[in-house]
């Protein structure tokens, strides 16, 4: 018997695999921000405020807080409160967010009564379409442009779950929703693909077995794609009984052997 391996595959086969499992609506369907200052000490230096990621290309209420210094700066004396959200591109992990952001493209314009400007993150390829959303005014920025804070939350939760099934059975039991549970809420909002690989043990015919082994594992997508995880990200793979997670003889009933291993990939 084959001993069992989990190898690491692109995000563009996760697409593929998972093009056949239901849709989750998005709107927007891309990282977002949107944050707000309401010093009332406006002027040349700016002043601090706090944001907010939106990150519905991963999932269902997905977001994450930040502080943002620098913006505003300039805009006039007597403004209360300014606000700008805009589209968020090249990141692969949420950490990227953080960093000094200057003009991508020279200096701010003013649109329809508001401002709008392209930030680029210096410490890495991140850019912000930022749009103005205070009527009138158009961005501010000081010199040295913005910042922004946000730190990476640490996960510490295992890169590897097990499920496992009854004799016969591809429905997800539960304590198999118990296990997708942690799945869902420890990777749900980060930057990682969930790869399920189905197994079974070694009775029955081998053809029927990698039917069964899939079923498995499409019954676990389904279930973590019901959670709010965006169906792009969940991949699955039939090993049947070809990779046996315990070692046995053909024709011999083994609980451990009916399992789906979920696999945490992340960039």
């Amino acid at each position: 018997m084959r001993s069992l391996k989990y190898v690491p595959m692109s995000i563009a086969l996760v697409t593929a695999l998972a093009a056949a499992g239901p849709a989750v609506a998005q709107t927007p369907n891309f990282p977002w921000i949107e944050m707000e200052s309401t010093s009332l000490n406006l002027g040349v230096s700016g002043q601090s405020g706090d944001g907010l990621l939106r990150l519905p290309n991963l999932g269902t209420n997905c977001a994450y807080s930040f502080k943002v210094s620098g913006f505003g700066a300039g805009v006039q004396v007597g403004v209360s409160k300014i606000s700008a959200s805009g589209a968020v591109a090249n990141m692969t992990r949420v950490s990227d967010l953080s960093g000094d952001y200057s003009a991508a493209g020279g200096e701010a314009t003013v649109l329809a009564g508001g401002g709008a400007i392209a930030m680029k993150n210096r410490n890495n390829n991140v850019t912000i379409e930022l749009k103005s959303q205070t009527q009138g005014l158009n961005i501010g920025f000081g010199g040295q442009g913005m910042n922004i804070r946000l730190a990476d939350p640490v996960v510490n939760a295992p890169k590897t779950y097990v499920l496992e099934f009854g004799f016969n059975k591809d429905w997800v039991g539960a304590e198999g929703r118990a296990v997708l549970d942690q799945v869902a809420k420890a990777w749900k909002c980060r930057y990682a693909n969930i790869w399920l690989f189905g197994h079974t043990d070694t009775t029955g015919k081998e053809d029927a077995n990698l039917g069964l082994s899939e079923k498995r594992a499409a019954a676990a997508r389904d279930y973590l794609i019901g959670t709010g995880i965006v169906p792009t990200r969940v991949g699955i793979v039939a090993k049947g009984e070809t990779s046996p997670l315990v070692a046995t003889a053909n024709g011999v009933r083994l609980r451990s052997n009916r399992a789906v291993v979920v696999v945490i990939q992340e960039p």
